[in-house]
């Protein structure tokens, strides 16, 4: 769980872009993923950034609630980043496994279930939050009306 699309939603595909990058080249100093990892973590993150921000706006015109938009923008944003993450591992493929390819894609399915489970969880954290900043700060999600 690491709220990128929470950072999409808050700071646009832009700064939400430069700020994953940041945070993967911070995660890498303290030897977690590593400096290899990078690239293919910044892509994964960035496309549940733009996803979740495209979704989360593209909603707004369904005039749903702030809580289900950020719920679903994060379900969708997540599951395109497990696409991404699949995608580049098959591509690339895992130095020293002697699996085939449909191997390794019903164990990244397996993984990427989980993974969804786990994204259920954060859903509901980001419409909680997203939900809360909309009541005491809605000029923060770019949606208040602008002041005369």
């Amino acid at each position: 769980m690491n709220l990128t699309p929470l950072i999409g939603i808050l700071a646009g595909p832009a700064v939400g872009g430069m700020v994953v990058f940041i945070v993967n080249i911070l995660s890498a100093a303290i030897g977690h993923g590593g400096w290899g990892m990078i690239g293919a973590n910044t892509l994964v993150n960035t496309t549940e950034v733009l996803t979740a921000y495209g979704i989360y706006h593209w909603l707004g015109r369904a005039k749903l609630s702030s809580f289900s938009r950020a719920g679903t923008a994060t379900l969708a944003g997540l599951l395109l980043g497990n696409i991404t993450m699949i995608i580049i591992i098959l591509i690339s493929g895992i130095q020293g496994v002697t699996q085939s390819r449909t191997d390794i894609l019903y164990g990244l399915t397996l993984v990427s279930g989980v993974n969804m489970g786990v994204a259920a969880i954060e859903a509901v954290l980001t419409g909680y939050a997203v939900s809360y900043i909309h009541k005491i700060r809605p000029d923060m999600l770019s949606e208040a009306e602008p002041v005369a």
